[in-house]
Parts: structure tokens; sequence; C-alpha cells
């Protein structure tokens, strides 16, 4: 998105070229994506000046930008010095409403829309600083804002014991090498590097500049990918980071800007140009990072408040920091300063402007501040007397303003944000105000909105526990999953409150960020993990997950011999989502069409590609279908996924390269790649004559058991979480031997975890046999049906759940189940769960 054709670049440097052509500016808004506007603009008669560009989103101002950002495509085609572009991420309550929701506009007189290439509109009327006021605030507040109250504060409830998200600046639990002139990474910072496979690339034990490097990786990279949240940084990175400036050497750079920005002047430069370095870090820089809250450091933020000697005996008197950004603006520098009405002016258009950049409030002297903000002997605030004259009939008042910039997560009564711990580590969570609604006994949390399988899991988990009288809550969170948004969502959420238990409904790597992001909820709840699991031990990336938790949920009974080392866990089961079968063939019309006829013997594979192609197996399962059937008339094989346009490894992707490549020079091989929603993906596990699973390892196998109770036939890799249901009696089971897992086949590996390695002659056999032989299709598949309707439906995985939250909660606290026991279950671990017949 932020790049820029050739071919319109082309244009560019053409239309100039051509006699009689003056354009003040030119430029482009490119486009949004994910929240975050990109563009650039371009004065060619000043090409070393940079414009500010102001984004609004549905006729409201979402922020003001400094087009400064480099842009290689702009300067291959001869655009100055390149570097015009800006990204601006917005509000996520602010949604665009329609195509042209997003609007960018250059501050410049007369001011100019970058809306098309050429097709450039000028906004009429803009004479004053007023007017520009006018014109670019006179939406800025959205219903819920009239009506908001300021909330100062995160948590109501302070417990005895520390709060859980603390755990995140806890010594890592992943055990390192001894210091030699470097430091240890904070629990959080040290999981997200196992996470993102950085190990081998950043020891940050060894040396300052290592330990500085993976910062400079984890702000730049991660806190670009997480805005508007705040990502976690701890108190001794922040230390880190903003050394260098001190009272004695205010103009000195922090090791944040040598590190993450190029706003840095010689040692030998002047004070001035040094302070044009500190202003462009603080106020623009800093912001594209989304640390301006944390990585100013303080004589930097001290130097920007700090009125000079001609302001010094006057009512609102200007900061430097407001000089210069009055100075920046064509409009707003107009404002007379020299008279009281007009600083008082100016103090209003800096309030206004931190209603989407707050950080601006840390530079404006806070006194004076709140004297614009404050009511005196009965009659009204400064600032709603000047709201009213620029804005005439509007609801902008104090009131609204304080709840809009309390909402952005700033403090005015400490002039400071609330993104610090009383310990001041940096984090999201503190300034996350907590729902008001009533306290539940049950809260679950997981990426129900996702368009994966452990959101089926979830809603599952849901459609079980409403079976009982306990009162629950759904929360969706979904940030570290890039899979495709459901759009035929059922369910109700609401947003986090207080809850006696809390179910987290993610895989142990993405976990802490639950914690890190959504208010506090947790600390004094009893905090339940219900992940999934694919190899026999947890990688170093799930540790701190692990150590957040009180207890863990297991689907399977290959997850609980994985981790109950670790956490107390108690293997619940799952369930199958209700389904109904609507017949092979009706089935086969709805979900292959003519891909396939109904005479046709078909085998399936299905798979989300980011779940792993390594442990997925496509290619066994190919691999296997052309040796057991040379004749293409024989049988077909449909090889169904999603997201392969997603997947970001090499390694991956190539596996899905030949997919493709086979599928294409093959007639009896289809590959299907694109979502289907919940009906299209169940027909097409019911038209199929057998679902093929061929994997290294799997947490649970939700196909496989709704392919069970769509009397499917199922052959399966004998190994993992399906071993609890795939059994000689329910399915055509492959023997394995265990392997060791190669470097870059999956995630997060180290060369410690095995898997399985399916028998690849038996494989072949095994599709042969289904083949030919009806009556043991009948047989087995009549034998899983009735497996899976006793022991994974919704009744069943209720009843399990019950004798779990009752031990929890104690007799007293224990429902009244409205479904009946059902035969050949038993118990264990404190639970009932299904017998298997491993």
């Amino acid at each position: 998105m932020s790049s820029f054709s050739g071919r319109w670049a082309k244009r560019v440097v053409r239309f100039l070229r051509r006699p009689g052509r003056d354009l003040k500016v030119i430029g482009h808004l490119d486009g949004v994506r994910d929240g975050t506007a990109y563009g650039w603009a371009w004065r060619p008669a000043r090409p070393g000046e940079r414009l500010l560009v102001d984004v609004f989103v549905n006729g409201r101002l979402a922020g003001q930008r400094l087009a400064d950002m480099p842009r290689p495509d702009l300067l291959s085609q001869g655009i100055g010095d390149g570097r015009y572009a800006f990204e601006l991420t917005f509000d996520p309550s602010m949604r665009p409403r329609g195509d042209d929701a997003v609007r960018a506009y250059a501050v410049c007189d007369p001011r100019v829309e970058l809306h098309a290439l050429f097709e450039s509109g000028e906004s009429v009327g803009i004479e004053s600083a007023e007017d520009y006021l006018r014109a670019t605030f006179s939406k800025v507040l959205s219903s819920e804002d009239h009506n908001a109250e300021v909330d100062e504060g995160s948590n109501p409830v302070e417990p005895a014991d520390r709060r859980r998200f603390d755990r995140l600046f806890a010594t890592s639990p992943v055990e390192g090498p001894p210091l030699v002139l470097g430091k240890a990474l904070c629990a959080y910072l040290d999981q997200n590097r196992f996470k993102w496979d950085l190990a081998r690339e950043f020891d940050t034990t060894i040396s300052r500049e290592d330990y500085g490097a993976f910062l400079k990786q984890y702000v730049e990279m991660y806190g670009r990918a997480r805005r508007p949240l705040r990502v976690p940084l701890s108190a001794d990175d922040l230390a880190f980071l903003n050394a260098g400036p001190t009272s004695v050497s205010a103009y000195s750079a922090s090791r944040a800007q040598k590190l993450l920005s190029e706003a840095i002047a010689p040692d030998d430069a002047s004070e001035s140009t040094k302070f044009e370095r500190i202003y462009r870090w603080a106020v623009y820089d800093s912001v594209i990072l989304c640390v301006e809250d944390c990585l100013v450091a303080k004589p930097h933020e001290k130097l920007l408040a700090t009125c000079e000697e001609d302001e010094a005996d006057r009512a609102y008197p200007l900061s430097r920091f407001m000089k210069r950004f009055l100075q920046d603006n064509v409009f707003l520098s107009r404002i007379d300063t020299n008279d009281e009405d007009g600083r008082m002016l100016a103090y209003f258009a800096v309030l206004l402007f931190s209603m989407t950049s707050p950080h601006y409030l840390s530079y404006a002297p806070a006194v004076w501040r709140d004297e614009l903000l404050s009511a005196t002997k009965g009659t009204s605030p400064q600032f709603d007397r000047l709201s009213s004259r620029v804005f005439g009939d509007c609801r902008l008042n104090v009131q609204a303003w304080r709840a809009r910039i309390s909402r952005l997560g700033f403090d005015c009564s400490k002039n400071e944000f609330r993104y610090r711990t009383n310990e001041g580590h940096r984090l999201h969570s503190p300034a996350t105000p907590i729902s008001r609604a009533k306290s539940v006994d049950v809260q679950i949390i997981g990426p129900f909105s996702k368009q994966l399988g452990i959101a089926n899991s979830c809603r599952s988990l849901v459609d079980a526990l409403r079976k009982l009288d306990y009162s629950i809550r759904l929360c969706d969170f979904a940030i570290d999953y890039p899979n495709r948004i459901r759009t035929d969502d059922a369910y109700t959420f609401a947003e986090p409150g207080l809850a006696s238990i809390n179910i987290l409904h993610f895989n142990l790597e993405e976990l802490p960020s639950a914690i890190a992001y959504m208010p506090d909820v947790f600390t004094g709840s009893h905090m339940i993990g219900f992940p999934y699991l694919e190899l026999p031990r947890p990688h170093a990336a799930q540790l701190l997950g692990l150590s957040l938790l009180d207890e863990i949920w297991s689907a399977s009974e290959f997850m609980t011999r994985a981790l109950e080392t670790y956490v107390p866990t108690h293997t619940v089961g799952s369930a199958c989502r209700p389904l109904r079968r609507i017949g092979r063939g009706a089935a086969r019309r709805i979900a292959y069409g003519e891909i396939v006829s109904d005479t046709d013997f078909v085998f399936l594979m299905s798979c989300d590609a980011l779940s792993g192609a390594h442990r997925k197996n496509p290619l066994g399962v190919i691999r296997a279908f052309l040796s057991a059937f040379p004749d293409k008339s024989a049988a077909k094989l449909v090889v169904k996924v999603h997201s392969v346009d997603r997947v970001v490894s090499p390694h991956e992707s190539e596996i899905w390269r030949r997919v493709r490549y086979v599928a294409a020079q093959c007639d009896n091989i289809t590959l299907i790649d694109r979502v289907l929603d919940d009906d299209e993906q169940m027909a097409l596990i019911e038209g199929a004559d057998c679902l093929v699973s061929l994997h290294r390892a799997e947490g649970f196998g939700y196909h496989m058991l709704e392919a069970m109770f769509l009397g499917t036939l199922v052959i399966a890799t004998a190994y993992s979480g399906n071993a609890d249901f795939c059994s000689e009696e329910t399915a055509i089971l492959v023997p394995y031997r265990t392997i060791h897992i190669e470097h870059g086949q999956y995630p997060r590996t180290s060369a410690e975890q095995t898997w399985a390695d399916p028998d690849f002659a038996l494989s072949v056999e095994m599709m042969r046999k289904v083949r030919r032989e009806a009556a043991l299709r009948e047989r087995v598949t009549d034998a899983a049906r009735k497996f899976c309707d006793s022991h994974y439906s919704v009744d069943a995985f209720a009843r399990r759940l019950d004798l779990r939250l009752a031990s929890l909660f104690g007799a007293g606290g224990a429902s009244r189940l409205c479904v009946e026991p059902a035969e050949g279950e038993r118990s264990g671990r404190g639970v009932t769960r299904p017998s298997t017949h491993a």
C-alpha cells in the first residue's frame, strides 16, 4: 500500500515538464490498510520542504503527520529526494464508512486535497486560524464522546497479590546463557524473541550493542505492527533507550533517537539544529513507531515545554514546542501571539490537536493549560467560550474534551500517559478501562471472529457452557491471528469485565498478548488456559503463557501428557459443532459442483495453510494417492486449503507451490484455495468418500471428528491428539515412526522436538483398500458415528465441564446440568472424559 507505481510516477515527471505547469502541491492518498492511511505530498517549487498533512475519517480529523518519510519508488522516478511520504494509524473506533471515507489534505494555502494525481481539490474559505480550526475540527466529536465520562483510573480492584501482568516483566522462564557484557531480556520480550524465531539472530547477553539491536528490531517491527496498541517495554528497557540527555546536556540525542530515527544532529551542531531534531523526534517520528508516550526522554520533554525569556511575564506563555508547532502550520502561524487573546487561541489549537495527538499536552505549560480548562467565579471555562466562538453551536466543551483525552490514555491530572505499571514498566493494559458490567462466573476469551479451527473450538466450548447454570460472558480477542474475519457469526460478544474464572482459549504463545493488551480482568480470578499443542512438549515461546495460568484444560490426552508437568492439566475433551447430515449426493452437488461426478470415489485432504504445510503434509497425501491410483480414472483427490496467500515462510510457500504445480498437471487432483462458509465446508467433508490426514502432528484434529459425525471414512496417522477418537474401530490408522523435526519445518522448534512420519507404503495400501471394500467403509463409519455421538456431542462435553467447574466453585456453586450422563464415560484427573480405544 505504501508503494507508488512507476507508471504514475512517470506521469508526474512528464506532467511537470510541460510548459506553464506550476502546481503548488501534488501527492496522493494511496489507500488504507489495517487502520493505517498511506500517501505522499510534495511541493515541487520547494523540494526541501516537508508538508503537514491532515487526515480525516468520516469527516473527523484522525490526526496530522509530517510527510517526510523516505519512499524509494518516489526517489527512483525523480520526485525530489523521495522523502515525502506519510502514514497515519487512526483510532480503532474510527471505522471508515464507504470508499471515500478517508481523505487527506496538505496543509498549505490554499489547502490541497490529496485525492488523485492531477485532480487535487482545493479547500476554500480558509483565511484565518479560526477558519482553519473550524474546517478541521467541526466534526471531531462523535456521539459517544458527547456522553462519555472521564475515567482516569484502570482496574478498580486492588488485590493483595501482585497484578498478573507484572509477570510479563519478571525473569524469563527460558533458561539463557550467562551474561557477558549485555543484558537478559524480561519474560515478555524474550518470549517474542523465540516466537519470531529470532533467538539465533539476537543474543542480548553478549553486549549492550546486541541488546540495543534487539530493542530496535522489537520497536520497529512489533511496535509498528501493533499500533495503536502500546507494546510492552520494561522499566530497564525504557531507561536504556532514553539514556543520553540530562539536565546538564539537554540537547544530547537519546539512545532511542540514535537507534530508531534519523533525527540526530552532529555533536558540533548548533543548539537550534539540535532542538529541531528533538522536536521532530518527539512530535512526529516517535508517533510512527507508537512510542511517543515513553521514548521521549524527560530532559527533552522539559526542553520542549520550557518557555523562553520573552514569554516569562505573559499570561498564557508559549512553550518552545508551541511556537514551533504554530510555525509549521501556515494557518496557525497567522495567530497574533503578542496579544493575550491570540495566545489563548494558540493554547486552544494545541488542545484541539491533542484530541488525536495527546502527547502534545506534555509540551504545553500545564498551569496555563489548566487555566484555560478551568471555570472560575461562576464563569464558564475559557475553553468553552473559545469553542463557542470558533464552532458556534457545538457541544465541544471541557467535559467532552477531557473524556476524549482520557479515552486516548492520557491522565491530565498527572500530565502523563497511563501506560505504566506501578513498577514503571510500559504496558497497554493499565490504560484500558474494565467494563462496568456485572461480574460473571465464567468469562471466555478467544479469537471468535476469525476463520480458523481454534475459533470453532471456542464456539463448542460456549455451546457446552450454555447448558450449565453458570453466568458467562464472551470476549473476542484476535490480534495475534492473521486469518480472515468470519462474516457469519451469530455469537454476541461483550467488553471484558470481572469474572470468577477466565478461560483463555488461545495457543500458549498468543496468551501473553491478552494479558498485555486487554484490561486487567485477570488479577484475582482463576486463570484457565485452553490451548492447542501439536508437539510432545512446549517450546520456549510457550513457557511464559504457561506461567500465567492456574490450570489448563486440554482437548486431548496427547496435550495433557505434554503440559501436565508444567501446570495442573485436566483433559476435558471437546465437542463437534452441531452438524446436519444432508446426504453424500446432495453434499457433493453443493461443494464440488462439476469437479467430480456422482460415481467418482473422492479422497479429501483439508487444512488451513497457516497451520503448517510440513505438519499437515499435503505432499505426503498427494504422493500416496498417485502411487495408489496410477489409473487416473480410479479415484480423485481434492486438496482443500485457504490462506496460502498469507503464508510468510519460504519453506511453507515452496510446498504450496509444488502442490499447485502437481494439481495443475494431474486431471485427478483438484486444488481448492479459498475460504468456505461453514455449510460449504461441511458439505465438502460429507460429499467426500474418505478424508485423508497423513499429518505429522495434531493437537486435536477437528476435521477428522467432523468427518466421523458426517459419516465420512477417515484415514489418519495414528499419532497425537486425534488418537483419542481415532481407533482401529473408528478409523483407518496409518502406523508411523518418530522422527526429529528439521530446522524450518515448523515455527519455533528445536532439534530435540519430534513428530510422526506416517508409513508411506501402508498409506498407499490403505487408500487402495478403502476404495475396494465397501463393507469396511460401512462398518468403520458406523462405529465412528456412534462413538462420536456418545463422547463428542455438546451434551457430553457439557458433562465433563460441569464436573470440573463444580470442583472449582465447590458444592454450593455446582450447576444444575441440563443433560443426562451417557454410557461409556469414565472419570480421571478430577474430570469425566471420553474413553479411548488406544
